[in-house]
């Protein structure tokens, strides 16, 4: 099955990589998404043979415009700009130059993610083998980059909220920037504490915090002490029945 390797920061790279604790991923080893998930159903509405395009985007590349690339070419192949040893990861600035551009500002802080494709893609009414040099377009890997981006936050906000409950029951208070520091070692995402990179990263967590405790203030008003009989811990109940009840 061949894969492809989307352009996501390094933080979501490492996330799901380490996502399995019992089964960690390298660079090497593909993301594989379950058949009927809506990753995967992305991919299928997305999938593009990369030999037709005459542009590549350098969001998202085949497997073979990856190979390429390890052994010092042009993604789209010929002869070889500079060697490089093909069993090392290609950093950003190796992969901007032979993109032929400069690297831009925080362009470092991005990775691209190893993610098995279908074996099968439809071409032409038609039902074909996924080709190695199959990739996405521009706007499917813009797409599938931002719900790996959106999964990881939400995954971090229910590890901390669980995390921070934990702590709670046995009266230890934590901190955010603790619960933050814990989270990245759990995955081993790469962000240095007190960078400009963890900074942006605890802002948009903040947000999205911000927008889930929202609705959660949304679905408490509306559905009153029921809500709290499926959320709280313990504290609403007595001897197992929620109080109200009749036991």
């Amino acid at each position: 099955m061949p894969n492809i390797y989307l352009r996501v920061p390094q933080y979501v790279a490492a996330f799901y990589r380490h996502r399995d604790q019992n089964n960690k991923l390298s660079v090497w080893q593909p993301v594989a998404f379950e058949e009927f998930s809506f990753e995967n159903t992305v991919l299928l509405n997305g999938m593009v043979d990369d030999s037709n395009k005459k542009v590549l985007t350098v969001l998202c590349y085949s497997e073979q415009s990856w190979k390429n690339i390890l052994v010092g070419k042009l993604p789209r192949g010929g002869k070889t700009v500079f060697m490089r040893d093909k069993d090392k990861w290609p950093t950003p600035r190796e992969i901007v130059t032979l993109e032929g551009r400069t690297l831009k500002q925080n362009e470092e802080l991005f990775d691209y993610l190893c993610i098995a494709l279908p074996r099968e893609m439809a071409v032409g009414g038609k039902v074909i083998k996924t080709p190695r040099t199959t990739s996405l377009d521009g706007q499917t890997a813009q797409r599938l980059s931002n719900m790996l981006r959106n999964e990881f936050y939400q995954a971090y906000y229910e590890w901390v909220t669980q995390l921070k409950n934990q702590f709670d029951r046995q009266h230890i208070t934590i901190s955010k920037a603790e619960c933050m520091e814990r989270f990245f070692a759990q995955y081993e995402i790469p962000i240095t504490p007190g960078s400009r990179q963890q900074e942006s990263l605890r802002m948009s967590i903040k947000r999205l915090s911000w927008r889930v405790e929202k609705v959660n203030k949304h679905r408490r008003e509306q559905c009153g002490e029921y809500y709290d009989y499926l959320t709280t811990d313990n504290t609403k109940f007595n001897n197992g029945n929620f109080i109200g009840e009749q036991t």
